[in-house]
């Protein structure tokens, strides 16, 4: 990382100070004392030397005025300073000087790089190529880069974040890609703008649907039983046919003729009833058998499966007595063992160490051991006694543990038997139940003999009343025939006959004309309702292809903020103004703890500064001293990391100028 310190400031006859050196320590550096003493014309020098501006980006007159505010002419204005570059020293210079002819004045201006004249051009490439001039002014002075518009600030700080691919945000999940392959053409704004184009122009069209409905409804004919309507016309046409006929017949001279034929015409239509209805209790009465049938066979199948349910059920009963006997006798026997291994604890609880006199005395010669031989030896003997009888306590605790975890797996058993005991006698209630319930339908099925097909026909009343009805009829037909029927009578009856039936066969045909209308207004009513299908399902489309593309658009709103914000640790930024639609527009915005730059406090701003310089100077690799203005209200101001030079207002009437380490003051 490039370190540049700012060394020696001499400022001649410069806004107002008519001499004047000001060193800065390597650290931190406070120039303290009264308003109008200086202090920012310190801040404003050291940016005209480098840059040609005071600290807020502006021309600066250096000129210095008489004690009655006149300026002091033809006098040499000068600012020089004097900068470490990793280590290296180098010396900036400007120099003003101004010839007067009466009221007419012409100013000279000269550029010196370590001492040595130089042109206005090569001066500012010295510069920039110890580092970049915009960034180098935003780290001296913060105030620069919170001053330029939100557009500039934005740029800088997407240069800042760098590139944020398409993958990171979406995450490689299937419904972002489509939108995937859109942005290799075209930006996620030109994209939203052409969904919200289509959705407004599919919305219109389909709006349009309804309207077009509607019209088309005003002008559809009644909807007939055109099929119907067809074999009515020709049903119509054949008896309007053999009316004629038999008035034909009639004025021919068979009018006795044309009454049998009519007769034996009922009698036929009379026998296909009969015919139809026999046919009928035919399917019905086989139809009844077969379905006894099935459900006889499904009455005994539930049946016998009830039973041996029961019988099944019964069994698996029986042997829970056994097994209960096994695992009581299993207790029983390890409550047996318990007692037993209380015996054994007793009975080495009871042991106790005893000295033997005998062991004091060598088994050899006989004689008695020395004192500190047989001390040793009753210690040893009495450990041994200790050891043994732990070793015998911890193997019956072990047998305990044992026992007691056989005694807990049968009482959970016998628990589990006693469960199983219950849920079996609960499903043998439920069985017999079912057994009883099979049994009583079986029983219904039984019973419910169906009915034959002499039954079905001889309770028909219909049946009965057509049978009577041809057996009339044959009658008729038998009797001899009138000769003095009267021909009139019988004409005028078919002339009577004929006159509703040619009414309704204008009728029919009349409503069949308008059938042809009817089908080219449906067609256009089925095209309509498709287009509405079709509409729909693209606005539909759209409407998921915009939640999708807004989701991407949140994300990757969040994911640039983030990302920014990332190099910041007093500041945050907010890059998206969110609008009443519920998206969002680039702007840029510097906050504190939620609140606006614009709104912060002295204290606050001088931070916020800090944190910007510091970011910048991080960004570019390179730390840069920074000075700020109105530190008087700064208890606690952070660390850059590099020099500092505070401006700080007190009661001093001359400037102060105070060294400090970062570490002590921060």
């Amino acid at each position: 990382m490039k370190k540049i310190l700012f060394k020696t400031l001499k400022l001649q006859n410069f806004c107002g100070i008519r001499a004047g050196v000001f060193d800065f320590g390597e650290d931190l550096t406070v120039i303290s004392g009264d308003n109008g003493r200086g202090k920012s014309t310190i801040g404003n020098a050291i940016m005209y030397t480098l840059i040609g501006t005071d600290t807020n980006g502006m021309q600066l007159d250096i000129k210095t005025f008489d004690e009655n505010h006149n300026i002091i002419k033809e006098i040499e204005h000068s600012s020089e300073l004097v900068m470490l570059v990793d280590g290296d020293e180098i010396s900036f210079k400007r120099v003003l000087t101004d010839k007067w002819k009466g009221n007419k004045c012409t100013n000279t201006f000269k550029y010196y790089v370590d001492g040595e004249l130089t042109t206005a051009g090569d001066f500012d490439k010295v510069v920039n190529g110890i580092f970049q001039e915009d960034p180098f002014s935003w780290c001296i002075c913060p105030n620069l880069f919170l001053g330029m518009t939100w557009q500039n600030q934005r740029a800088f700080l997407q240069s800042l974040a760098g590139d944020i691919s398409v993958e990171d945000i979406t995450k490689g999940e299937e419904k972002y890609d489509y939108l995937v392959e859109l942005l290799k053409q075209k930006d996620i704004d030109a994209i939203l703008h052409h969904l919200k184009h289509k959705r407004t122009e599919v919305q219109k069209e389909l709006d349009a649907v309804p309207i077009r409905l509607a019209e088309l409804d005003k002008t559809l004919p009644p909807k007939q039983d055109w099929e119907t309507m067809g074999k009515e016309k020709t049903e119509l046409q054949e008896k309007l046919v053999e009316i004629d006929n038999k008035i034909q017949q009639i004025r021919t001279g068979g009018a006795d003729r044309v009454r049998l034929d009519g007769i034996r015409k009922k009698i036929e239509f009379a026998e296909k009833r009969k015919r139809m209805m026999e046919q009928g209790a035919d399917k019905e009465s086989t139809d009844n058998m077969t379905k006894h049938q099935s459900d006889v066979l499904n009455a005994n199948a539930a049946f016998n499966k009830a039973e041996s349910t029961v019988e099944n059920l019964k069994a698996v009963m029986s042997g829970y007595p056994t097994t209960e006997v096994q695992i009581n006798a299993q207790i029983e026997e390890c409550k047996k063992k318990v007692s037993d291994l209380n015996k054994r604890s007793d009975e080495i609880a009871k042991r106790t160490w005893e000295w033997d006199d005998k062991e004091g005395f060598c088994p050899h010669c006989g004689q008695a051991l020395p004192l500190g031989d047989v001390q040793l030896l009753k210690q040893e003997s009495q450990s041994l006694f200790n050891s043994r009888k732990a070793e015998d306590m911890k193997e019956l605790n072990n047998e305990f543990a044992k026992l007691q975890s056989a005694y807990t797996e049968l009482n959970k058993e016998l628990d589990k038997l006693n469960d199983d005991r219950q849920t079996t006698t609960n499903q043998l209630v439920k069985a017999h139940q079912a057994l009883k319930d099979a049994e009583k339908h079986k029983a219904e099925v039984d019973a419910d003999v169906p009915r034959t097909y002499e039954q079905i026909l001889s309770d028909k009343e219909e049946y009965q009343q057509v049978v009577k009805e041809i057996g009339e009829l044959q009658t008729e037909l038998d009797k001899p025939s009138d000769s003095n029927e009267d021909n009139d009578k019988l004409l005028q009856a078919l002339a009577e006959e004929r006159k509703p039936l040619s009414d309704r066969y204008d009728e029919v045909l009349e409503l069949l004309a308008s059938k042809a209308s009817y089908d080219n207004t449906m067609a256009h009513i089925e095209a309509a309702q498709k287009d509405k299908a079709i509409f729909q399902e693209q606005l539909d489309d759209i409407d998921d292809k915009l939640n999708i593309t807004n989701e991407f658009y949140q994300l990757s709103c969040k994911a640039l903020e983030d990302k920014v914000n990332q190099h910041f640790r007093f500041v945050k930024w907010s890059l998206f103004l969110p609008k009443l639609d519920g998206e969002k527009k680039p702007y840029c915005e510097c906050y504190h703890n939620g609140v606006p730059y614009s709104r912060l406090n002295g204290a606050a701003k001088v931070n916020a500064g800090i944190d910007i310089a510091r970011t910048i100077g991080q960004f570019y690799d390179v730390s840069v001293p920074v000075v700020l203005d109105e530190c008087e209200s700064v208890n606690h101001p952070l660390s850059t990391g590099g020099q500092q030079i505070r401006l700080v207002v007190s009661k001093d009437d001359k400037l102060k100028v105070e060294y400090f380490a970062l570490a002590t003051m921060d």
